[in-house]
């Protein structure tokens, strides 16, 4: 049966084409909706994303720097009894946390005088051949890298003994600790290890021998 298009409807067949257009109106209305919430995810997210991905400038991790000394006999280096830290000045930036390894050839000792403490690691923390230690017997006390106005003690024991016609022996300290005040401060041997009556001449206040600087800038 042909149907003219612009014949009247029925009220049911009204209701349902209006049904119809509703939901096809519905569909797109909820379509466009989704998209503009969409949209407004998308942009809300770029905005904390690039808020959120900027550096700051407080949180920024400390650096660790790694610094490193050698102690050489006087008879290393054609001084007898000049035995000497190289390099004895060393700059560290402030904040840093400072790995310090001192490898020393020197197998002598020098024992501290009754009373003196200076055999005990004091404001870091000490390894001697990669095992960690608090203290180093006296008897065994060869130096020690000392700055006294940052409170940092680092004692180094002698080094083995090398056997008759062998290789020189050494060994390892590696003192770790942070650099907090910033300025140039002494370091100095508290063991007596240098001339004179009380082995606290010569190499022990001569700078670039016993004694150096420590910079944190």
């Amino acid at each position: 049966m042909f149907i003219n298009p612009h014949t009247p409807r029925s009220g049911a067949q009204a209701v349902t084409a209006r049904v119809r257009t509703r939901h096809r109106l519905g569909a797109r209305g909820g379509l466009l909706t989704s998209l503009a919430l969409l949209a407004g995810v998308a942009t809300l997210s770029a905005a904390c994303g690039s808020s959120s991905s900027a550096p700051s400038a407080t949180s920024a991790t400390p650096p660790t720097v790694h610094e490193y000394m050698t102690i050489l006999t006087g008879g290393m280096i054609k001084q007898k009894g000049w035995p000497k830290f190289s390099p004895s000045d060393i700059t560290v930036p402030k904040g840093a946390t400072v790995v310090l390894t001192i490898t020393s050839y020197d197998d002598g000792t020098a024992p501290l005088p009754s009373g003196m403490t200076y055999n005990n690691v004091t404001g870091g923390t000490e390894t001697v051949n990669g095992q960690a230690v608090t203290t180093v017997a006296n008897a065994n006390l060869a130096h020690t890298f000392t700055v006294p106005s940052l409170g940092l003690n680092a004692p180094i024991p002698a080094a083995p003994t090398a056997a008759a016609g062998g290789p020189r022996q050494t060994t390892t300290v590696v003192f770790t600790f942070k650099a907090t005040k910033s300025g140039t401060f002494t370091w100095q041997c508290m063991a007596p290890c240098g001339s004179g009556a009380n082995g606290m001449g010569g190499a022990m206040v001569t700078n670039g021998y016993m004694k150096g600087t420590l910079t944190v800038a």
